[in-house]
């Protein structure tokens, strides 16, 4: 009986890392795609100006007080430079489109 009850809380633990890994996904790729619509709309006239990427920055570090009310805990530099990465990928993805677009 009891080796039941450890894989069920294996299986239980397992299900609750996927969702959060598919959170810590989801999240940052869509502050990134906000990040790049702002900055489409505020620097389409000098994209090549620096103050874009300060906002996919900023959208960044907002998802700090984010991920308590979505249920997830950052655990170390690990998943903050992955949060970082995919907002700021995200980000360059979105503007770099919407500029095609407008130009």
């Amino acid at each position: 009986m009891t080796d039941a009850k450890k894989e069920a809380g294996k299986d239980k633990k397992k299900k609750e890392e996927y969702v959060d890994g598919i959170k810590m996904t989801v999240v940052p790729c869509l502050f990134g795609l906000l990040a790049g619509i702002i900055s489409f709309f505020m620097f389409k006239n000098d994209p090549a100006d620096l103050d874009g990427f300060f906002i996919a920055l900023i959208m960044s570090l907002i998802q700090k007080w984010v991920y308590p009310f979505v249920g997830t805990r950052l655990e170390g530099i690990k998943d903050w430079l992955y949060i970082t990465f995919l907002t700021i990928f995200c980000w360059f993805i979105a503007f770099t489109l919407l500029l095609d677009i407008y130009v």
